[in-house]
């Protein structure tokens, strides 16, 4: 068991995740990244496999920051992957060859980690709302990210019962239920908020947190 600091969609704001750090420094046993940590500097349009793109055209060269999120648990997002794509024909810097093979998933036997580009996502509009799932999650409780969105689900798989969706409040702590399967979706950690969750899994509680990086407003 331990306690987990869930880190989503930082697209390597390096400022945001410094605040982040200093935010958890002895509350946590580990910093977990859920996906998309790096950014791509090539949109999904724009992406010719025919074009020999150089690693400064990929994504921001930077081994400092590298250094940082490479003592982190994590999982690889979409963002990785895309970079993954585009520089495929390169040889990578250690670090960052690190950081794109993070694996797809990762799982305790309470909880499971994910990215959730993978999912099949409820919208609004042009905006993904909340991913809807074939079957309950194979753990308790499924940490994930993608959509920039914060969200607590609870109860699914509970015979009877629909899933209970609630946009949490920042600083309060959650209790997750014990009947039924949680998805904990943890935010964006590039906001200017810089969203981040406290999740203690012994004691199956979640606290949707922020962080703001000295001198922001």
């Amino acid at each position: 068991m331990a306690r987990f600091a869930v880190v989503s969609d930082l697209h390597g704001n390096r400022e945001n995740f410094l605040a982040i750090r200093e935010r958890v420094a002895g509350r946590v046993d580990t910093v977990f990244l859920t996906g998309d940590y790096l950014d791509a500097k090539v949109s999904k349009k724009d992406l010719h496999l025919d074009v020999n793109w150089s690693l400064e055209e990929a994504t921001d060269h930077d081994p400092s920051l590298w250094q940082t999120l490479s003592t982190c648990a994590r999982v690889r997002g979409n963002q990785e992957e895309r970079i993954t794509t585009i520089l495929r024909r390169r040889r990578l810097p250690v670090l960052l060859d690190a950081l794109l093979a993070a694996p797809a998933e990762w799982a305790t036997p309470v909880t499971r980690f994910v990215h959730g580009h993978r999912f099949t996502w409820s919208r609004q509009g042009e905006d993904l709302s909340h991913p809807l799932l074939d079957a309950p999650p194979d753990r308790p409780v499924l940490i994930h990210g993608h959509n920039h969105r914060r969200l607590l689900t609870t109860g699914i798989g509970r015979h009877g019962h629909d899933p209970l969706r609630v946009e949490p409040v920042t600083g309060r702590v959650y209790e997750l239920p014990a009947e039924g399967a949680c998805l904990v979706n943890a935010g964006a950690a590039r906001d200017p908020e810089a969203h981040w969750v406290l999740y203690d899994e012994e004691a199956r509680t979640v606290t949707f947190e922020t962080a703001r990086p000295t001198g922001a407003r």
